[in-house]
């Protein structure tokens, strides 16, 4: 198995550091290519894999071909991918929104896996949903799935319908709980907390409430309920975000990203 990442940002260095780390392939079965020189440059001694500036070394050296660029920039691959690979060959698309029809249109190739990481795959905590075609080689299958293994969780489903719900919902989950995050620190700050003591209070309550939600046997409405006495500090604050309608809200936006990552799928 030999493995080449087009495009070299952060979440392909997020994989790279995982195979590396899971000593499932050593740095001379890597490749890396990038648009910037320094990029492929930090790669190369940070990571001790080949690197190039050129698209048509990561085909001519990998089997395994990730596609890492902005989704944005993917008809811009099209020369460098049509017909340009072999049977033993599986490109393997971490593109938002990017259909397995659509990359298949600009390689005129069928062996093709897509997945939907997200970014806490950069210190192993990351959840990847992923599919890939009937064509695709099964040990390029297996393979993936110990590469994404190596990153976090790892889920492959049938229909590539769920790669979009999975966008939507874990892809782009961080940045939902990032964002409510600052506004949590910020109340902390609001009603006299020093920074320092807010973001700690903060970040280490989300830890131990997402650990005892996973050992838990109960499901988080009740663990909710049984933090909310009638009457008390918690109620004050749920009745305001029932009054604000926030669960309306949350679910409205989480279909407002599902609905974007079809529109740039068509």
């Amino acid at each position: 198995m030999k493995i080449g990442f087009i495009g070299s940002g952060k979440m392909a260095e997020a994989i790279i550091g995982g195979i590396l780390d899971s000593k499932i392939l050593s740095p001379h079965n890597i490749f890396c290519s990038d648009i910037s020189k320094e990029r492929a440059l930090y790669l190369n001694n940070k990571y001790n894999v080949s690197t190039f500036t050129q698209n048509t070394e990561i085909i001519k050296n990998a089997n395994l071909i990730f596609l890492c660029v902005k989704p944005q920039d993917v008809n811009k691959l099209k020369n460098d991918l049509h017909n340009k690979l072999n049977s033993n060959q599986t490109l393997i698309s971490i593109l938002a929104g990017i259909q397995i029809k659509k990359l298949n249109s600009i390689s005129n190739h069928e062996s093709i896996i897509r997945v939907m990481p997200n970014t806490p795959s950069q210190i192993k905590k990351g959840v990847s949903v992923w599919t890939g075609t009937k064509e695709t080689n099964q040990s390029h299958i297996h393979e993936t799935k110990m590469i994404l293994g190596s990153i976090g969780n790892e889920y492959k489903v049938d229909d590539e319908k769920i790669i979009e719900m999975a966008t939507a919902l874990s892809a782009s989950g961080p940045a939902y709980l990032f964002y409510f995050v600052e506004s949590l620190i910020q109340s902390g700050k609001e009603i006299g907390l020093t920074d320092e003591l807010s973001y700690n209070l903060t970040t280490k309550m989300l830890k131990g409430s997402l650990e005892l939600l996973e050992s838990a046997t109960e499901q988080a409405e009740q663990l909710r309920k049984n933090v909310t006495s009638p009457g008390g500090t918690t109620e004050a604050a749920i009745t305001v975000f029932d009054q604000q309608n926030l669960k309306k809200t949350i679910i409205t936006a989480i279909k407002a990203a599902h609905k974007r990552g079809l529109e740039l799928g068509e």
